[in-house]
């Protein structure tokens, strides 16, 4: 601590900013009262000096207290919350826009920053308040409208108050916490451009060189365009730019599958360019070396606001900011320190800094390298300087980021590391300086950019084939459950005790090439350190290092098994309904760690000809937004089989993005298809990747392992004759397929959409696996009576013979509680202890029925519902114990 002191105080003002990260309430006070009792310690014992333990206590205070003030200021207006609940949530905000727009199909979005406010049941008051407003467009016209809205516009606005959405599912992203973070608590829903005043005055001063700086990126963006029309514009515009509003979403998640995205996000490599240029500049204008050192730092703050000051940039901008200004004094140290002062003065400025991603693998893999690389470089013997270099630099940053990769993204492509090497210098030698070079010539004039363009593109080309080829590669990706922050903790711990064994090797190594390089002795004998002369010196030395090694190696593999959470360590199985909106969607986890998805949501779409305006570039899809990360988060692999109970969109539309992203052993459906373009693609990407593919339309039963049996129920004679061909139908509701799963004695009845009809045939179906039949229907009045006589008959039939029918555990209401299913016949057969409603919330289908809820109830079924309770999730032990919880509602488990 002694040695560097501006690290020791620059760390303690990091911790005292992470602790109510960590903890929460009387914990973080403990917890600062820990560290401030370790500095005392590290005081008492002389490894810091009385002053600087004093001044890292008052960095820890201080950074807790700033910590503390920021997220008590954060805090919702309970008086706004309250007038918004007397309106019903119609409200009209007036302020000023903070943000730029961003257009994207039939939605304009920005930031409020909101001066009155008022509704019915309250007068206009004023207050300070940050909101989303999206405004959903009602015409094509209306997008040049939303475009020409500018930072700093005063804008009067009536809509609807409505909270965030919030995470449905354990582990999803949590957007309502994200905008609390930022101090925005609301969001106000408009429809149509119409709704939105704008009042054209002049923008306070203030804001004046922000809108400006829009301006320029807008024109950037305009220019890159025009430049760039072979479909890599937006590519290049977040590679040279930070423009990332119109990257391909599927191009960014290929980048992001080989750990790739990093090369988007403008860093210290653009920085260091751009610092050369402008010394190179100052050169040429026969500035002195202190007058161009101070034109380079007055420029970092406009690039940095430029290229949209995200933490990586801005990391990288005070680092050359400080690091000039100390070579204008003369006065450069070395880069731990730069990146120490970089991230307190970035904490000190906005201390929320801390739970950012984007900062922390910034200043994580920063420091890495400076730690890293010199002793990394000295274990690879190779002569070649920069080749020696690049493979120092490519495996430190792969090593020293995969703990917090690991922790946010759940995923380690293994082809990531020769795809850095290779593709990284590529991209940043040659792409990226000439995307850099046809911008700023483009600007001048623009015919001198459409060279360095086009060559740019010839790069983009060959990198996108390499990128696409390997993250095809889907089986060389590793896949890790969501760790603790104790398991990110031990993986840096272990790489300070490498570190510090590849220092010690490295420090021998010198040694003894200095010792081999004096002169010999009289004798011949060359002169050797006195401890190495004694005898057995040598190989209790070789002993003591075998054993640090094996140690070392066996704490690795204690680690990487925590990590990887193999299935042997966890025998509970597990059913999951997952909240997807208005759709299905449920995972089956064994007790041996198989994995069975079935369905995968989606959403109907019911846009008419003529309204292709409307399309977004990254709308929202289930599968890729939602599906994949969940699985990639809870360590799904591989899936065993998807099952898709029939072909309508609210059920196969995230499957897609499934395929894509995680191996399929096997694809089940239910022997038709729906003549529909989404059928058709997901069936024909099926076998394209070569998924075997059954129809699962007969009775049959799948032992799966030990702890799991999955039985197909089926109306249809399971040796009736198969016809080969695949029957087209466009209604597929009573074509479910239906699933009994059994786990650990448990009973999961899966019917997807099934309705009145097919849970009839069902029913029917299972008494005459029994010996007997439903009472023939002739005559019967209408389709209840009908189902109710033949229950009766069948349960007298099955009464007879002496036969008990056993009840189910979990039903999952078919249809998502619509009226047409979950019938009496149903309810009465299968006598369901619990009942779970996959269903969205505020649809417009009305789902799920009162006349439904009403029928489980009076059967004493529990009901839970995705739309209120959110993912409904059980457990069960291998002795048939169940546990549920929710990850809404606050009902006990059982």
């Amino acid at each position: 601590m002694n040695q560097r002191p501006l690290i020791a105080v620059a760390s303690c003002w990091i911790a005292g900013t992470a602790l109510l990260s960590l903890f929460s309430g009387k914990e973080a006070v403990w917890a600062l009262a820990a560290l401030l009792i370790a500095l005392l310690g590290l005081a008492v014992a002389g490894m810091a000096t009385p002053k600087l333990a004093l001044i890292c206590a008052a960095a820890l205070v201080l950074a807790y207290g700033e910590r503390a003030w920021t997220d008590q200021s954060f805090l919702p207006d309970v008086r706004v919350d309250n007038e918004v609940a007397k309106s019903g949530g119609a409200v009209e905000l007036a302020g000023r826009l903070v943000s730029v727009v961003e257009v994207d199909g039939d939605l304009a979005t920005f930031r409020l920053k909101a001066a009155t406010i008022k509704g019915d049941g309250f007068e206009e008051r004023r207050v300070k308040l940050e909101v989303i407003v999206r405004v959903k467009l009602a015409a094509l016209s209306e997008q040049q409208t939303a475009a020409a809205w500018k930072r700093g516009d005063s804008v009067q606005v009536s809509g609807m108050m409505e909270l965030p959405g919030e995470a449905g599912n354990f582990g999803a992203f949590d957007y309502r916490r994200y905008l609390m973070k930022q101090g925005v608590f609301w969001q106000l829903s408009v429809k149509g451009a119409d709704r939105v005043e704008i009042d054209n005055g002049p923008p306070p001063l203030w804001i004046k060189p922000l809108r400006l700086l829009d301006d320029v990126r807008e024109q950037i963006g305009k220019l890159t365009d025009r430049l760039f029309p072979n479909g890599d514009a937006g590519y290049m515009k977040g590679l040279v730019v930070g423009i990332r509003s119109d990257l391909d979403p599927i191009q960014f998640d290929q980048f992001a599958r080989l750990g790739l995205t990093h090369i988007l996000a403008i860093s210290g490599l653009h920085v260091a360019v751009i610092v050369y240029l402008l010394l190179q500049i100052g050169s040429l204008l026969r500035l002195t070396r202190e007058r161009s050192l101070e034109l380079t730092i007055a420029m970092m703050p406009v690039y940095m606001l430029l290229t949209g000051a995200s933490p990586s940039v801005v990391r990288a901008c005070l680092m050359a900011m400080i690091a000039l200004t100390l070579a204008r004094r003369n006065a450069l140290k070395d880069g731990l320190h730069l990146l120490f002062a970089a991230a307190m003065v970035m904490l000190i400025w906005n201390p929320l800094l801390i739970e950012d991603v984007s900062f922390q693998l910034s200043f994580i893999v920063t420091g890495g390298l400076i730690l890293f690389v010199p002793a990394v470089s000295e274990l690879i013997s190779i002569n070649w300087g920069w080749l020696k270099g690049a493979i120092s630099v490519t495996v430190t940053a792969q090593i020293v980021s995969f703990p917090v990769s690991v922790y946010y993204f759940h995923s380690m492509h293994l082809l990531s590391l020769p795809a850095n090497f290779a593709l990284v210098p590529f991209i940043s030698v040659i792409v990226m300086p000439l995307g850099m070079a046809s911008i700023v010539l483009g600007a001048i004039w623009y015919p001198l950019g459409i060279w360095p363009a086009k060559l740019a593109t010839l790069g983009n080309d060959l990198t996108f084939v390499a990128v696409d080829w390997l993250s095809g590669f889907s089986g060389w990706r590793t896949v890790w459950p969501q760790p603790s922050l104790a398991w990110v903790v031990c993986a840096y711990a272990l790489m300070g005790v490498a570190l510090a064994g590849m220092r010690r090797r490295s420090r021998r190594l010198r040694e003894r090439e200095w010792w081999s390089g004096q002169e010999r002795l009289s004798e011949g004998e060359a002169t050797i350190p006195l401890d190495r002369s004694l005898p057995g010196a040598n190989r209790a030395e070789k002993v003591r290092s075998l054993l640090r090694r094996a140690g070392f190696g066996a704490a690795l593999a204690a680690w990487l098994v925590w990590g990887a959470q193999p299935a042997w360590l966890d025998r509970e199985a597990q059913v999951s309904f997952l909240n997807v909106g208005q759709g299905d969607s449920i995972l089956i986890r064994t007790g041996y760690g198989k994995h069975i998805l079935i369905d995968a949501g989606g959403t109907v779409s019911f846009r008419k000809p003529g309204e292709e305006w409307r399309e977004r570039s990254d709308p929202y899809e289930v599968g890729r937004k939602l599906l994949v990360p969940l699985l990639l988060r809870r360590g799904v692999g591989q899936l065993d089989a998807l099952v898709l109970t029939h072909m309508d969109a609210d059920h196969i539309g995230g499957a897609s993005a499934v395929l894509d992203n995680i191996p399929v052993r096997a694809l089940l459906f239910n022997g038709t298809l729906k003549d529909s373009p989404g059928a058709l693609a997901l069936m024909q990407m099926a076998a394209n990747k070569s998924i075997p593919v059954y129809g699962a339309n007969k009775p049959g039963e799948w032992q799966i392992d030990a702890s799991a049996v999955l039985r197909i129920l089926s109306s249809e004679s399971r040796d009736a004759d198969s016809d080969a061909s695949v029957e087209i139908r466009d209604e597929q509701n009573d074509r479910s397929v239906v699933i009994l799963a059994t786990l650990y004695g448990r009973r999961f009845l899966l019917p997807g959409d099934l309705e009145a009809g097919g849970e009839m045939a069902i029913v029917d179906a299972e008494y005459a696996a029994l010996g007997s039949a439903i009472v023939d229907s002739e005559g019967a009045d209408n389709g209840n009576s009908i189902m109710e006589a033949g229950h009766a008959a069948g349960q007298k039939a099955v009464n007879a013979q002496g036969r008990r029918r056993i009840a189910i555990d979990v039903l999952k209401a078919g249809h998502h509680g619509s009226k047409t299913s979950t019938t009496g016949l149903w309810v009465d057969y299968w006598k369901p202890r619990e009942t779970v409603i996959s269903v969205g919330r505020n649809n417009f289908y009305g789902h799920p029925s009162p006349a439904v809820l009403q029928r489980l109830e009076s059967a004493g079924s529990l009901i839970w519902r995705t739309d209120t309770d959110g993912e409904v999730q059980y457990r069960i032990s291998s002795d048939g114990a169940m546990r549920r919880r929710m990850m809404v509602s606050s009902a006990p488990e059982r």
